[in-house]
């Protein structure tokens, strides 16, 4: 099936309706980006998915759902003891969207509602587990939002563009992979995704799932979910291409 970089609504087309077998399609985003509810929502209404997964484990939604109120009011005090203009610092607005239900969740939600089609927190926990609870005491803490005003500054629309252009980069070779945290935790994590992925997707006529661009990526020295789906040949889509789908008729 092939892929096409400059019309992928064309590819889409055809990964669901072209031949009549079940298709898997892997939306790569780029977390935290402003846009991204939007794009996502384009791309699930015109790609119609029996299926909606999304890379997040179901503790880290709950956890999330549970807590996130308290981080919105913690983030909002620490931001009134900061200087003017300080919450439109790109660090603030990253760990803004970070500490907020992700897009992704928000998407699929939308969808839902709109077309009652289900979907899945898909992840394992561990890593949610580990850091989740931080947030309150650490990330979101006055001595960290007053040392993230020290970094560089720039837009954030600007920092996500750029990541999509990197993202496409490593789409189109086998790059070496920056070291990861924990190998074996992201091997079990890929391995886990991939098997769900793949039970899936014979039972459904099309799923899409969204997830961090990276996992689409055919790493060379590291485990990768592109590498254990590959022989299912799914659809690579990155989120920043739903700019280019047609309008609605």
């Amino acid at each position: 099936m092939p892929e096409s970089p400059t019309n992928p609504y064309l590819s889409c087309e055809a990964a669901v309706r072209g031949s009549g077998l079940r298709r898997l399609i892997l939306l790569g985003a780029v977390h935290g980006d402003p846009r991204g509810q939007t794009r996502a929502f384009r791309f699930l209404t015109r790609l119609r998915p029996d299926l909606v997964t999304v890379e997040i484990s179901p503790f880290s939604l709950r956890y999330r759902l549970k807590h996130g109120p308290r981080w919105q009011r913690q983030l909002a005090k620490g931001l009134a003891d900061l200087p003017a203009g300080a919450a439109h610092h790109l660090a603030i607005q990253r760990l803004a969207a970070q500490v907020a239900l992700p897009f992704e969740v928000r998407a699929a939600r939308q969808y839902r509602q709109q077309c009652g089609i289900p979907w899945r927190p898909l992840d394992l926990g561990a890593l949610a587990r580990r850091h989740l609870p931080r947030y309150g005491p650490e990330l979101l803490s006055p001595a960290n939002l007053a040392t993230l005003l020290t970094t560089a500054d720039g837009l954030l629309a600007d920092y996500v563009a750029a990541e999509y252009r990197r993202a496409r980069l490593a789409l189109g070779r086998s790059p070496t992979r920056l070291s990861v945290s924990d190998d074996s935790e992201t091997l079990r994590r890929e391995r886990y995704l991939g098997r769900r992925l793949r039970a899936l997707a014979s039972r459904y006529a099309c799923v899409v799932h969204l997830s961090g661009w990276e996992h689409l990526v055919d790493w060379e020295d590291a485990p990768g979910l592109w590498r254990d789906l590959a022989d299912l040949a799914p659809a690579r889509l990155l989120l920043d291409e739903a700019d280019g789908l047609p309008d609605d008729e």
